[in-house]
């Protein structure tokens, strides 16, 4: 009997052990699975806030390159004019004047105070090129404000040091804008700590708390640094707790939970390999989505976007090309994007020589060129111009530019166009721009909907719009749903867009009738 007892009590605790350890488990690897997706996310909003700091700090220097080419007497009304158009076309200044030695002058805002000897304190850094700055200055107008000024050759500009870190978000988290060079804090959010966000700065965001993420990203282009930080997840902090619940309810639900947890592990572990089977089965579906010239609303060209239905549910994009590209499966899914692409598209593509689609590649794509000898391989003979095949890929695969830059020569080489995807959202440098040749940067459609907002990313686009026309590339405006976008653009000289204002996604089918449909408006708007 005793024996029995001990069988049984030995198999209930093991039966307690195997469903609770599981379940434990999947809590741990879900904390650990948020924790990466916090930094991730954090270290992106780091990247936004740097582009922030790097606008208001690159109006301050044009500014003082305005006012340094104007001409007129010192402080004279002509003179203090000039100044006041300074201010006006720059956002971000508040004040232009001029001094000397350590003297205030004169400005639009003080007038002509040489009389009167205002004295300005020794600046906090000088740096390489001859500018001068001065952090936490207090303006002559006011005993509270504080703002950053920034001299040169006698002329001055002066900042709300908030500015910087005037970032829309939500959730509010603290950041910190730095000069690097000199390790100063330039400015701090409502919340943040200067000496904890410095401290992390100089630690490069490896920050040992159980409490807060901490994040640092750089300027390519100026000694600016930025720190932001967010709490972390409190899933995983009352894990005794959880424990003594699942040995509670474990022998009464144990069956259950075990199941269940099999089902969910058995789909997760099996997920690549359906995806696999869809892949070699060719049971992914292609729409395209039109690209119109926005002063004639005439459709250039389509994208190919990729689309999968399994088990009668619609998988999100983001999901499943995600997993191809964890599990080596991208390259046979761009295969088949680009194989259904010219099954469907190649007779309208051979009888219309100037529309194009333009195909989304991945960064192991962009490092040799084996699907640009897909692309011969699979348009050979069908009369399709190489420029009718455009290639499309997203910031963060130009990380790697040497293995990269060759291999964009090729496509271009080829006759093959490469666009820039989604700019502004992934590798946050601008400076790889300079290293290559490409021929269009596509708009990101979160900036694309800002445009008409009173927000402090609303001046993204227009900085990116300004960056494509020095380097003369062309741009297409992604997510456009409203008129007054459409109308902001092309004052902006931008020249194509997409987005639900002129069509969504569709079936090529569908692509077709609505085409048609738009070749005959035209032709009757003629």
């Amino acid at each position: 009997m005793i024996g029995r007892l001990t069988r049984i009590s030995a198999s209930v605790a093991l039966g307690c052990l195997v469903t609770v350890a599981p379940v434990l488990t999947s809590i741990y690897i879900a904390h650990e699975d948020a924790d990466r997706r916090e930094q991730a996310d954090l270290q992106q909003f780091a990247a936004k806030a740097v582009m922030r700091a790097d606008l208001v700090t690159y109006q301050a220097i044009a500014a003082l390159a305005d006012m340094q080419a104007a001409l007129g007497a010192p402080c004279s009304p002509a003179r203090i004019a000039q100044l006041a158009r300074v201010i006006f076309n720059y956002r971000y200044v508040q004040d232009a004047g001029e001094y000397s030695g350590s003297q205030y002058l004169c400005s639009p805002l003080l007038g002509d105070v040489r009389t009167r000897h205002l004295t300005m304190p020794p600046p906090s850094w000088h740096s390489s090129d001859g500018y001068l700055i001065w952090l936490r200055q207090k303006n002559p107008l006011s005993n509270v404000r504080q703002d950053i000024q920034i001299g040169r050759d006698g002329n001055y500009v002066s900042i709300d040091a908030q500015s910087y870190v005037d970032v829309i978000d939500p959730a509010q988290r603290p950041i910190a804008a730095i000069q690097s060079e000199s390790g100063l804090v330039i400015a701090l959010s409502p919340g943040a700590d200067g000496d904890d966000m410095l401290r992390a700065w100089k630690l490069g965001g490896h920050m040992d708390s159980t409490q807060w993420h901490y994040a640092v990203d750089r300027s390519s282009s100026r000694p600016l640094a930025v720190v932001v930080k967010s709490p972390r997840s409190s899933l995983f902090e009352n894990w005794s707790g959880l424990l003594a619940m699942w040995l509670a309810v474990g022998i009464l639900i144990g069956g259950l939970l075990g199941w269940i947890a099999f089902r969910l592990i058995s789909q997760q572990i099996s997920f690549p390999a359906t995806l696999k089977w869809a892949i070699a089965r060719k049971k992914i579906d292609v729409v395209y989505q039109p690209i119109v010239r926005l002063a004639s609303g005439e459709c250039v060209g389509v994208e190919a976007l990729v689309r999968w239905k399994f088990d009668g549910r619609d998988i999100s994009p983001e999901i499943f090309v995600a997993v191809a590209e964890q599990n080596g499966l991208i390259q046979p899914l761009t295969d088949l994007v680009l194989n259904r692409t010219i099954d469907s598209m190649a007779k309208y593509l051979r009888s219309h020589p100037s529309f194009y689609v333009s195909i989304n590649v991945s960064s192991e794509d962009l490092r040799t060129r084996r699907f640009l000898d897909v692309i011969a391989a699979q348009t050979e003979g069908l009369g399709i111009r190489p420029g009718q095949i455009r290639i499309e890929a997203t910031e963060r695969s130009f990380m790697d530019a040497d293995a990269t830059r060759e291999t964009i020569t090729a496509f271009r080489n080829a006759g093959h166009p490469v666009y820039i995807d989604d700019f502004g959202t992934g590798y946050s440098s601008l400076s790889y721009l300079q290293s290559f040749t490409i021929d269009v940067l596509k708009i990101d459609k979160s900036f694309i909907d800002t445009i008409g907002q009173d927000a402090a990313s609303s001046i993204v686009a227009p900085h990116i719009i300004e960056i494509a026309h020095d380097l003369g590339v062309e741009i297409v405006a992604e997510g456009i749903e409203r008129e007054v976008q459409v109308e902001y653009l092309m004052q902006r000289g931008v020249q194509y867009g997409q987005g639900w204002f002129f069509a969504r996604a569709m079936r090529v089918g569908d692509l077709f009738d609505w085409l048609e449909g738009v070749g005959s408006t035209l032709e009757a708007a003629k």
